[in-house]
């Protein structure tokens, strides 16, 4: 079983955990499970992938020594046009704007998220895979989307700025169209949606991946408890009985 959990900052809210609960949480996961990243071998039992939404600066800076400090791999999703390439700001002013974020969207691109130096430190580490997470993090279910851009261009630029090939997408809100599906199969090997479900596989069915909510953790052992694996079960086989 692959469980991958979907996490977007440190901080306060709905799409947010304290730090404090992040450490408990991987102190959790690391005393128990694997962790892998897409195309890893999965070892028998539970497996899991942490997941990480739009590459806020607080990942570079406060989440990436905890997995460090746990040894715990982590796929980053990255919506390229919000990277900046370097900037002036204080790490205090960064996190300050980052924590502002949905509630007041960033302008394009914005020192709230990583820069492509600190992207090209985090791909140098083992523990670390990154994903696009399209160019500007619209719904790719969007009437006017230019899904070659969202799809194609971001893992473009992000092959060129990092120098590594990049081999899974994750759809912003994640939201698709059947057209959007079939033209990101052509170009990704591993592709997540949420879902709030598990995985048997690296490719299920229709080569969805699904990933469970994670932000606003109600306990650090969440998801892994007996009665939340039953529901992410029971979601996974709805999943794919509606081929979704």
């Amino acid at each position: 079983m692959l469980i991958a959990p979907l996490y977007h900052k440190v901080g306060n809210g709905k799409y947010a955990n304290s730090l404090e609960t992040f450490e408990a949480h991987f102190a959790y996961i690391a005393a128990r499970y694997p962790t892998v990243l897409p195309g890893d071998p999965l070892p028998k039992g539970i497996s899991v992938c942490l997941t990480f939404d739009d590459a806020f600066f607080d990942f570079y800076h406060l989440i990436f020594p905890l997995l460090k400090k746990y040894a715990l791999k982590a796929l980053l999703a990255v919506p390229t046009a919000y990277i900046p390439e370097t900037t002036s700001l204080s790490p205090h002013k960064r996190l300050e704007k980052a924590a502002t974020f949905p509630d007041k969207a960033p302008p394009i691109p914005s020192p709230a998220f990583c820069t492509w130096e600190e992207l090209q430190t985090l791909t140098k580490s083992p523990l670390i895979q990154i994903a696009s997470h399209s160019l500007h993090h619209r719904p790719l279910t969007s009437k006017h989307i230019d899904l070659e851009n969202e799809l194609l261009l971001s893992k473009q630029i992000l092959e060129e700025k990092l120098q590594t090939p990049i081999t899974t997408f994750v759809y912003p809100f994640g939201l698709f169209t059947p057209k959007a599906h079939t033209l990101a199969k052509q170009h990704y090997t591993h592709i997540f949606r949420i879902g709030n479900a598990h995985n048997i596989s690296w490719s299920n069915t229709n080569q969805l991946l699904y990933r469970i909510n994670a932000d606003a953790l109600p306990h650090p052992h969440f998801p892994f408890r007996l009665g939340a694996q039953l529901k992410h079960t029971t979601s996974f086989l709805l999943n794919t009985l509606r081929k979704r």
